[in-house]
């Protein structure tokens, strides 16, 4: 288990950004879906916010040797991204999801630059410097994509059919491939609103949370909250009509999906970039698994919050017995 350090302020200023200004941007997001506007910026912002929290409240204390130009890019992105958003609830322009993707794209390759030339010390001080085996990233990479797959293709399996004909039928198909290899160049691209989530929940938010209430409690609870966080983007974004069952079905695979990539971030040497890449690829996989990136105006029913429950648990819970989160012994 990962101890921080951190003072009570710089965790007012973390909840401050990444909880307070999610839930203030809910308001425009509400009118903007009111309108009948594309609210897909505010999803892409949103990401941004528990990192920006996180170095927010480390600038503000001034700490020594920060990874500070990076820091500032992420904020600046930040901005820029809320920006957009606001914008696209005052003027209905088509393309402001388009100036928002090319603001991340610039930013993550920026971002890239940053990080590598920083000096190796700061990188590893603020978590931020590749740790562990490749091998074992790797691994639990494979793992997850297969995991995931199962869950995907069980689902389909069930509808049985001509839905489930039409299913295999797509993956002869080149499609699913060719998605699948856009995917490579497309994270060196966009990794930052990914590294946006990951760098305030995985590295900031768990071990603190893991310190007060046990690693297994610990990680729980962060999945409780990190589907609450998504709060304002289940009722005005994926699912207003269902927004219960999509709050539902996003605390199962939170939790769920927090206890696998805390085990991936512990396991691989506290390495923050395995559980980016598992984000990365929960979120862009779907093009590949599905033939579709639209996860907007969904709507669910509750037979489909129980499959996910059951299926989501069966396949994830289980790393809850490994020893990374294992009570630690006191010493006396």
């Amino acid at each position: 288990m990962n101890k921080i350090e951190t003072t009570k302020k710089e965790q007012v200023v973390f909840w401050a950004v990444a909880f307070g200004l999610t839930y203030l941007m809910g308001v425009p997001l509400y009118f903007l879906q009111r309108a009948g506007g594309d609210t897909s910026c505010f999803a892409n912002a949103q990401m941004f916010y528990p990192a920006a929290g996180v170095m927010l409240a480390y600038l503000l204390a001034r700490r020594p040797k920060l990874p500070r130009r990076f820091y500032l890019l992420h904020l600046l992105i930040t901005a820029g991204c809320i920006g957009i958003s606001f914008a696209s609830v005052f003027s209905p322009d088509p393309n402001w999801i388009f100036y928002a993707s090319l603001l991340i794209i610039l930013g993550s390759l920026l971002g890239w630059i940053l990080l590598l030339t920083d000096r190796k010390s700061r990188r590893e001080a603020y978590g931020l410097r590749w740790r562990g085996g490749f091998k074992a990233a790797v691994g639990i990479c494979l793992l997850f994509l297969v995991l995931k797959t199962a869950v995907v293709f069980l689902s389909y399996a069930l509808e049985g059919g001509e839905a489930w004909s039409a299913y295999l039928a797509y993956w002869g198909s080149f499609v699913p491939w060719l998605n699948m290899l856009i995917l490579i160049p497309n994270f060196f691209l966009s990794f930052l609103p990914f590294f946006g989530e990951e760098y305030g929940w995985r590295y900031y938010l768990t071990p603190l949370l893991q310190e007060k209430f046990g690693p297994r409690r610990g990680v729980l609870l962060l999945g409780v909250l990190w589907g609450l966080w998504h709060l304002p983007l289940n009722l005005f974004f994926y699912s207003p009509e269902t927004s219960l069952q999509s709050l539902t079905a996003q605390i199962v695979v939170c939790i769920t999906l927090g206890v696998f990539f805390t085990y991936a971030y512990e396991r691989c040497g506290r390495n923050i970039w395995v559980p980016v890449l598992l984000h990365y690829l929960n979120n862009n996989m779907i093009l590949v698994w599905t033939g579709t990136a639209e996860i907007s105006n969904q709507v669910y029913g509750w037979g489909e919050i129980l499959f996910t429950a059951v299926v989501y648990g069966l396949m994830f819970l289980p790393f809850l017995a490994d020893k990374t989160f294992a009570p630690q012994k006191k010493t006396v």
